[in-house]
């Protein structure tokens, strides 16, 4: 099965996507348009205030998204870094002049079901009603986007083309090496390539509605 394109994943799974990924982005979130993608503002949470804890609870699909991968490929012509899809590397990068993410693991992050956690239903309601009952905190979330869903690069091989016989594992490791969030490992299978598991801290992207 051929690899699925990046943006044609996310205009077939309807998905906006985040402009960096360093920041723990969860269902709930305010975001705005950046850009190259877009960035949190802050949580409904600090808004829609009277809320149970429970109200806000979330939960990891267990059902991954792909058959075969998706591949994204990025330019680091003119950076030693990189923050992208829930990896982040801080230096070492120099000699790379692009990286390539083959994703074979994609999995969301939605509030959990049931009565007494949030959904469409019970947040567009809450938010709307704001414009009447509070201005103040309308003007917060007036024409920013609401995030319902969160995704996550689970699994992939991320692998870069660099200049000459450069050893970049090296070179990433004296700088800092790979991090990644939440339970997420990496482990390096060449000096130009890693695989990346159960990464499922930061999101890439998010499902919701602009207000």
């Amino acid at each position: 099965m051929p690899a699925l394109d990046f943006p044609q994943f996310l205009k077939r799974y309807a998905l906006q996507l985040l402009a960096v990924s360093i920041t723990d982005v969860a269902p709930g979130e305010v975001v705005d348009k950046g850009r190259r993608g877009f960035l949190p503002q802050g949580h409904l949470q600090e808004i829609l205030v009277g809320q149970s804890m429970g109200f806000w609870e979330t939960e990891l699909n267990g059902a991954n998204l792909v058959y075969g991968s998706v591949e994204r490929t990025i330019s680091l012509e003119g950076t030693a870094s990189l923050s992208e899809m829930g990896v982040e590397i801080g230096g070492g990068l120099k000699s790379a002049r692009s990286v390539t993410f083959a994703i074979t693991g994609v999995h969301a992050r939605s509030f959990m079901n049931g009565p007494g956690h949030a959904s469409m239903f019970s947040l567009v309601p809450l938010v709307n009603a704001l414009k009447k009952g509070d201005r103040e905190k309308w003007k917060l979330v007036n024409g920013k986007w609401i995030v319902t869903e969160t995704y996550y690069a689970t699994e992939a091989t991320v692998s870069f083309e660099t200049s000459g016989g450069a050893n970049l594992k090296a070179q990433v490791d004296e700088a800092g090496g790979v991090h990644v969030g939440g339970n997420g490992a990496i482990e390096w299978t060449s000096k130009k390539s890693f695989t990346i598991i159960e990464n499922d801290g930061v999101p890439f992207g998010f499902r919701g509605w602009k207000v």
